[in-house]
């Protein structure tokens, strides 16, 4: 059975821009900052990444969260930074990566 994106327009958009790496992009939540890309997830054989693993907080006490593609509301290639459709309580509350490679 082939696997389906909810919402993959983001990735279109990054297509079109000749962007192919979201390391470093700035994670907006519906009610602020959140973080920033860490690590790009994908399956084996995907050409749209599946996971991203964000880093949140401060350096020293920092979080790093794994958060589904499928939740990218909007991404701004010029402001390198993505939207989610989460607020930043509920990306504190996903799954923290221990350890993240």
């Amino acid at each position: 059975m082939a696997r389906r994106k909810s919402n993959i327009g983001w990735f279109r958009k990054l297509e079109r821009a000749g962007e192919s790496d979201l390391n470093g992009f700035r994670v907006e939540a519906s009610d602020g900052l959140a973080g920033r890309i860490e690590q790009v997830l994908y399956w084996s054989d995907a050409r749209i990444p599946d996971y991203i693993v964000i880093e949140s907080g401060r350096w020293l006490f920092g979080r790093k969260s794994i958060l589904s593609t499928g939740m990218i509301d909007e991404v701004d290639t010029e402001k390198r930074s993505l939207t989610m459709r989460m607020s930043k309580r509920e990306i504190r509350e996903v799954p923290e990566c221990l350890p993240c490679t």
